[in-house]
């Protein structure tokens, strides 16, 4: 396996799913006994503690250097907006935030949907997107990405993995598959990171009461909602012109393909 980010063919090391300075600020208790639940079979995993879940993705370079520091400045981010709910989150911590929850969904891809196994039931998971993890390895903020936070009750550490629901439906129109979501409820933050694969919606809906997170947002004007954190809550609407032209663009690339290996 070469590293997820930078796709080198260094040594991997274990990527936590939340790192000890995230849990920090947010107040986690890293040695609570977590498990995650099959969505297609409806079985959970063994519990263990949130401070031995990992996944063993990225190389030692990136774990250690531009990870590792997204991890810190992110924290401090999170520490500022938080501890001073009344402040605007700057436009430098909605940046570490977006990166943040982007690099964590891609980890939880790997580690929490079988994605390394391309299970037999597709739609259940969350399929990673390599290009986008090329983009943080290079600094860059991926586009596209949509960011949501809300405010829970103290709530226990809990996730959502998986793909959201589509508008219309039926075997002529894009697949749930085309979008990843993410949900975290970590303390009393929820927070929601929805991330276009293959195409990107026409419209696209929050689950009621998260906010689409933006510079110069207070926390204090964060709603309170459940901690439920259902990826299907999520709707994306594809239009009649954007399903035609994506299906022509797949038809395109066919063509090439069987043209290339003629």
């Amino acid at each position: 396996m070469k590293c997820a980010f930078c796709l080198s063919d260094d040594k991997l090391t274990k990527e936590h799913l939340l790192s000890k300075p995230i849990c920090d600020v947010l107040d986690v208790d890293r040695s609570t006994l977590v498990a995650s639940l099959d969505g297609h079979g409806g079985q959970s995993g063994a519990a263990i503690p949130l401070d031995a879940r990992s996944v063993r993705l990225p190389c030692g370079t990136c774990n250690s250097g531009w990870m590792s520091e997204l991890e810190r400045d992110t924290a401090r981010a999170l520490r500022r907006w938080i501890s001073q709910p009344d402040e605007w989150l700057t436009i430098g911590g909605a940046g570490h935030l977006t990166r943040w929850l982007v690099k964590t969904a891609i980890v939880f891809g790997f580690a929490e949907t079988d994605a390394r196994r391309f299970i037999d039931y597709p739609t259940d998971a969350s399929i990673p997107d390599i290009t986008t993890a090329r983009a943080l390895a290079a600094g860059k903020t991926p586009e596209g990405v949509t960011i949501g936070a809300a405010r829970v009750g103290r709530s226990r550490y809990v996730w959502g993995a998986g793909n959201p629901s589509v508008e219309p439906t039926g075997p002529d129109r894009i697949s749930c598959r085309s979008i990843n979501v993410v949900a975290l409820n970590l303390g009393a933050l929820q927070l929601w990171v929805v991330m276009p694969v293959f195409v990107e919606p026409d419209e696209l809906r929050l689950p009621r009461g998260v906010t689409r997170l933006h510079p110069h947002m207070r926390y204090r004007s964060l709603r309170t909602r459940p901690e439920d954190v259902d990826p299907t809550q999520v709707v994306a609407r594809f239009s009649d012109a954007t399903t035609a032209a994506t299906f022509a663009g797949l038809e395109q690339a066919q063509r090439i393909t069987r043209s290339a290996t003629a």
